[in-house]
């Protein structure tokens, strides 16, 4: 298969590298329930049809997403859906006392970073625009091998929240990963995709 150069990625839209990061970079989502509800979200603004998902992962305080926005959605009101959604869940989480704590240090250090005690998210997002094939690969590998890199596990796949595991063939958590990019164009599976 031929390499897609910027045009073909254009014509298909914008692809976005996306990372944001929870305030004061405290790791909520060494929670379960956390997670949970990131997961959920997900799925939920896929569903709407803000965004394909082409590769992500959640860390313990930030998220990476690889995502084709909508074309009739802005990468701000794609991303500051989803992260309106997953702040307004976890705040409203009944956990356990140590989730509790977690989520008073979140508020402690939105209210001194934003100004608003009720953030879980930094305002700002990062959002790097892919046009190529080889920046694609790239930012897929960077976002699966993340969790090994910080040591949490052995192998891509082996990290529940990421897509790493929809590459392998798994469906993982069930949520949707267009792993063939046709999203961008392609009709067939490309070859040497990452695993």
């Amino acid at each position: 298969m031929r390499s897609r150069n910027r045009a073909d990625f254009e014509a298909h839209g914008e692809v976005h590298f996306i990372t944001s990061t929870v305030v004061g970079f405290i790791n909520v989502f060494d929670h379960a329930p956390a997670c949970e509800i990131f997961v959920e979200c997900l799925r939920f603004c896929q569903a709407r049809g803000d965004f394909t998902l082409l590769a992500w992962v959640l860390m313990p305080n930030h998220f990476h997403l690889v995502a084709k926005r909508a074309e009739n959605k802005s990468i701000s009101e794609v991303i500051g859906g989803l992260k309106r959604y997953t702040a307004r869940q976890i705040g409203q989480l009944r956990a356990g006392r140590e989730m509790r704590q977690t989520l008073d240090r979140v508020r402690r250090a939105a209210s001194r970073e934003s100004g608003k005690g009720t953030a879980i998210w930094k305002p700002r997002f990062d959002s790097f625009v892919i046009t190529s094939e080889g920046a694609l690969r790239q930012k897929i590998e960077y976002i699966h091998s993340n969790p090994v890199r910080k040591g949490m596990v052995m192998e891509p796949w082996q990290w529940r929240y990421s897509s790493a595991s929809a590459y392998t063939g798994n469906d993982g958590i069930g949520v949707p990963v267009d792993t063939d990019w046709c999203c961008v164009g392609y009709s067939r599976i490309p070859s040497g995709k990452d695993s």
